[in-house]
């Protein structure tokens, strides 16, 4: 009887643990969306009179000892007409202070 009572109770502290991490664990964030947030704000800016209607994360590069690339494409709306940027933010490796962006429009 001691036993059963015992073995109900590690069941249900590890279903009280489960339900209780499993949710923090699918709302966190991606570690690109801070960056994200960025190359959306920094296209809205360039270009005001055209509307984002896609994006995708495509990767976190090395770009040198000191710097790291994070890496968006978006596609734009605008004037009639659709057309890509893909947008690199530059970060400091250790730190992941932003040192430059750069916008650049997408051929074909």
């Amino acid at each position: 009887m001691v036993f059963k009572k015992s073995r109900l109770l590690i069941y249900m502290l590890i279903i009280a643990v489960l339900a209780f991490a499993v949710p923090s664990i699918v709302n966190a964030e991606p570690s690109y969306a801070k960056y994200g947030r960025i190359a959306v704000q920094e296209t809205a800016n360039k270009y005001p009179n055209a509307d984002i209607i896609d994006y995708k994360y495509e990767g976190h590069f090395s770009a040198d000892g000191s710097r790291a690339e994070e890496r968006f494409k978006l596609w734009l709306r605008g004037s009639g007409a659709e057309f890509g940027v893909r947008v690199h933010i530059f970060v400091a490796a250790d730190s992941g202070k932003i040192r430059d962006i750069r916008i650049e429009e997408l051929k074909g």
